[in-house]
């Protein structure tokens, strides 16, 4: 047992994750479904790389955090209307936490000129930082 690696601090089990989880099922997700029209967005997975990548981002602009706010795709995505995940860095800054805005940064026409792939080529992607891959419609397995 010394040797175990300890549970993160952020760790709250099965039951309750499982318990949370149905809670939005049972009273938020229909409000939503039928304020959409369709199925909304129950979840939403990032790939390792993709968190990988946002801790460098954390790293890079000084971050001390990562905000998460709730959004809706804009008009004419291919999930139009469905929940999504903004995230944004955060940094301690005059005494408050504020999120940081890569457009404003020192760096940002530099960097918005490189090409960025996830996959280690050089190749353009016509994605944001925020993707993730929503489900519905891409559930496990799709």
């Amino acid at each position: 047992m010394e040797n175990s690696k300890k549970l993160p601090f952020f760790y709250v089990g099965k039951a309750t994750t499982d318990s949370r989880k149905e809670n939005f099922i049972r009273s938020k997700y229909p409000l939503l479904c039928e304020g959409l029209g369709k199925q909304d967005t129950q979840s939403i997975w990032y790939s390792r790389n993709h968190i990988l990548a946002l801790l460098e981002e954390i790293e890079h602009a000084g971050g001390d955090g990562l905000r998460l706010h709730f959004g809706a795709y804009e008009e004419g995505h291919e999930f139009e209307g469905q929940l999504c995940l903004v995230m944004n860095v955060t940094r301690y800054s005059n005494e408050k936490r504020v999120d940081v805005i890569v457009e404003n940064e020192a760096d940002f026409d530099d960097r918005s000129k490189a090409t960025r792939s996830t996959d280690g080529t050089d190749h353009q992607i016509p994605r944001d930082f925020n993707f993730g891959s929503p489900c519905p419609p891409r559930c496990d397995g799709d």
